[in-house]
């Protein structure tokens, strides 16, 4: 994928500060597309386009085509477009190349009947059209210049070939004169916005107008539409259905979900959680200022682009942790509410429309940027996304009303992952009549572990081919690391000597590959061998004391975690864990038989219990005193799996230093309707309130739906002291964001709203312990994170007993220096 060298021209007549062109980018140049431009410029005219490699070839037709093949069209070839032109409607701004607005009137697949560069050097051009006002043979035949005309100028007569897509009576033109993107007509282009630099006052815009508007005030929230994820966008089968079925296919932006609420120039960003932003987004609230319009409810995603103009959300955490100042910008998809009306009854093709003339006047270097859509069959758009690495596809029916909430009349399909993996092996199957699957596997170091297989994505012939291949490579073939047992029965082993592109949707928390596709062969010659099988990393010393009965017992589950696997894991994470519970009081869960209605909290001394692992006594809450436990060494704690130790609950204070605690934790609880990432930007907005108040706070996963801010104090009050003053900071905390938090316990205070438990700060209560497993399927862990790796977890269940001793290995511990960071409580 290149800029293609072929646009010089058509860049050096344009000006793209001035105009909402495009400027021609990173584009794949496979693909047969074609558009018919009707642009109202000098006078009214057609432009012709067709996908020849990585341009646009272009011809502009001024009386547009013709059903008849009697008619015989002039049309001047003019400069090559770049291929997202393909897609453009809009108004090209008076004064600049081309001013006048332009639809989308004709779109779809082009097939060519010769060669095309043959057809274009001899000028006798043959093709066929598949569109949705355009089908059938057509013919484009060069004109000599006539004597003392430019040899330069290229004319050619355009006509429709005699087949049963000609019609000598049906005047297309006059019949469909609407754009097949938006519904428009090109009249209604006429009076968008003109460029911001010449407006004198705002554009007549006419919410009103728009069927199913309502007359009615600002409204103070909306909660943001969500999309249901599908496997693969909506709408191929039946792409030109205007009968409520017409879908509209938007890129899919790794960002911020942003509501914009515009009030006499003054713009209000709040996230999907409800949290105002404004401050947060630098300078980007400014831009809105430029709008024609006095109220506007626009909803949209704010993002950082890479320097190929691809959202990455890992830019858009750096810009926020380091200031974002200009480096955000604003996709806009929907208008909600504007001057008065409220518009999310209208239909949501014509709310874009409203959008994009709202947006017109802004510029392609404005921050503020109209997500466009393509119609249809969204799969051309969702195979791009996957090539260049996007989010994904968002789909809309194109007739939906505008619905809070999680809905079907929105969809979402992630793109898939792109990596070169070694192919390890192969089955066959009778039903196939030959190669099933292949299977995957990637080098880490200089082992080969297995990935899992992928089955599709290649057709009877490069099957075959692929299995000719493979046959002679099985001699002296050994299997990768980490084969499931039933996969090693089934699989045919070869030598690592090829390896395939795979698309896939993401990994599995053991790192197999989901849902891959064959993309293609990529050879590769491996002259390192693969080496023999890894050895456990637990030390020979923590394997002697890690023993356990009942080894195989499995826990949740007839395919859950074993016993042993529990056992396992806490001696790879100790070195992590030790540090945050050793000398801490601290509670257990046992899980004996395995079967959840019988795992319970132990919190004082058993038979049995490990030499390491003491007993004391204390005055709880109520004035009674109790025992309770402290783990006090690395055999205690590991022999604890014995005992069908799942989970770890800890103090906020040391067993020596009982009534000076020195952490308190803030759990933020989702009530019902909250998603993660509302809990995610919950817990960003918490930070930035309590490190004005000159606290150090640090995340961590709660295992299950929620995160738990803890944070490290002075040793300076007492239990009760403590636990006042954490109250009084979650009330601060809530009256930040009041439709967002509550501190008030119960289910009916939390419906879609998030509770701010502080209770876990008073004198004998606990937490989960940092690195903790807890007791549910598939064991997820109590997980410390960075802030930056808090914002970019997707599912916080997928660190769990499998992944995490990996992660960990690679990136340590993220509160390891935690205690450095103590600081006074203030006082509210």
């Amino acid at each position: 994928m290149t800029t293609s060298p072929k646009l010089k021209t058509y860049r050096a007549k344009r000006e793209f500060s001035r105009t909402p062109e495009p400027a021609g980018g990173l584009l794949s140049d496979d693909g047969n597309r074609f558009v018919v431009h009707k642009h109202h410029a000098t006078a009214d005219h057609y432009d012709l386009r067709l996908q020849v490699g990585d341009v646009l070839k272009s011809w502009a037709v001024p009386r547009g085509p013709s059903l008849n093949p009697a008619d015989k069209r002039l049309a001047v070839e003019t400069e090559d477009h770049p291929l997202d032109y393909i897609d453009f409607e809009g108004v090209i701004p008076e004064g600049e190349y081309g001013g006048g607005p332009m639809i989308v009137w004709d779109t779809g697949t082009w097939a060519p009947m010769d060669d095309v560069e043959k057809s274009l050097r001899t000028g006798a051009f043959k093709f066929r059209l598949a569109g949705e006002k355009l089908n059938g043979g057509w013919m484009l035949t060069r004109l000599k210049p006539k004597p003392g005309e430019d040899e330069g100028k290229k004319n050619w007569l355009l006509f429709k070939e005699r087949d049963l897509a000609a019609d000598t009576k049906l005047d297309i033109l006059g019949e469909r004169p609407e754009s097949v993107k938006s519904g428009r007509r090109i009249e209604e282009l006429v009076a968008a916005p003109k460029p911001a630099a010449k407006l004198a006052k705002p554009v007549a815009l006419k919410p009103g107008a728009l069927p199913g508007a309502i007359k009615a005030p600002t409204p103070a929230r909306i909660e943001p539409q969500l999309a249901t994820q599908v496997p693969k966008p909506p709408g191929g089968e039946h792409p030109g259905d205007r009968t409520g079925e017409t879908w509209l296919h938007e890129i899919k932006f790794d960002g911020y979900r942003t509501m914009a609420h515009l009030a006499d120039k003054q713009a209000r960003l709040i996230t999907r959680a409800g949290l105002d932003w404004t401050k947060r987004y630098g300078d980007l609230p400014h831009a809105f200022a430029r709008l024609p319009c006095r109220e506007a409810v626009i909803d949209g995603e704010v993002v950082v682009l890479d320097a190929k103009g691809i959202s990455r959300f890992a830019l858009l955490q750096d810009a926020l942790a380091e200031g974002a100042g200009n480096k955000l910008h604003f996709y806009a998809f929907d208008l909600l509410y504007l001057d008065g009306w409220d518009l999310r009854k209208a239909p949501l093709i014509r709310r874009k429309s409203l959008l994009s003339q709202l947006l017109a006047g802004l510029g392609a270097n404005s921050a503020i940027q109209f997500s466009d859509h393509v119609e249809g069959d969204g799969q051309g758009l969702y195979d791009q996304a996957s090539d260049l690495g996007l989010e994904g596809v968002v789909s809309k029916r194109a007739t939906a009303t505008y619905q809070s909430g999680r809905t079907k009349s929105w969809t979402k399909t992630k793109a898939l992952k792109n990596g070169d993996f070694v192919i390890a092996g192969y089955t066959t199957s009778h039903a196939a009549e030959g190669l099933a699957a292949l299977g995957m596997a990637e080098f880490d170091g200089d082992e080969l572990h297995y990935r899992g297989k992928v089955g599709t994505g290649f057709d009877a012939g490069m099957a075959s081919e692929l299995l000719a291949r493979l046959e002679p490579l099985r001699e002296g073939a050994t299997p990768p690391e980490g084969v499931p047992r039933e996969i090693m029965r089934e699989m045919n082993w070869v030598r690592p000597l090829l390896s395939a592109r795979i698309h896939y949707a993401n990994r599995t928390s053991d790192n197999a590959l989901r849902h891959g596709v064959f993309r293609g062969l990529r050879d590769v010659g491996l002259s390192t061998p693969v080496s023999a099988k890894r050895k456990r990393l637990i030390a020979e010393a923590d394997l002697a004391t890690i023993w356990v009965t009942n080894p195989t017992r499995r826990l949740f589950g007839k395919t859950g975690p074993t016993k042993l696997d529990i056992a396992v894991y806490y001696a790879l994470v100790g070195d992590f864990m030790l540090p945050h519970i050793l000398g801490r009081p601290v509670s257990l869960v046992r899980c004996p038989t395995g079967k959840p209605q019988d795992c319970f909290f132990q919190r004082h001394a058993f038979t049995g219990m490990p030499p390491s692992v003491v007993t004391f006594e204390a005055t709880n809450s109520e004035g009674e005193t109790k025992s309770y436990l402290s783990v006090e060494g690395a055999k205690g704690y590991l022999a604890l799996a014995q005992f069908g130790v799942v989970e770890f609950h800890t103090w906020g204070t040391h067993r020596t230093k009982l009534d000076k605690p020195d952490l308190i934790v803030f759990d933020l609880d989702p009530g019902e309707g909250i998603a993660w990432r509302e809990v995610v930007e919950a817990a960003v907005h918490i930070k930035g309130e309590l490190e004005g108040l000159g606290l150090m706070p640090f995340a961590k996963t709660s295992g299950g739906s929620g995160i738990h801010i803890t944070v490290p104090v002075t040793q300076k009050q007492n239990w009760k002291k403590l636990h006042q003053a954490s109250s009084a900071i979650s009330t601060h905390l809530a009256a930040t964001a009041p439709d967002t938090f509550t501190t008030t316990m119960g289910k009916d205070n939390r419906k879609r709203r998030i509770f701010i438990d502080y209770h876990r700060n008073a004198r004998g209560h606990t937490s989960a312990a940092p690195y903790s497993l807890r007791a549910r399927t598939n064991l997820p862990a109590s997980t410390p994170v960075s802030w930056s790796d808090l914002e970019s977890i997707d599912a916080p269940q997928d660190l769990n007993y499998s992944s995490l001793p990996g992660l960990l290995a690679t990136s340590g511990d993220p509160w390891a220096d935690m205690e450095d960071f103590a600081r006074d409580l203030p006082v509210l």
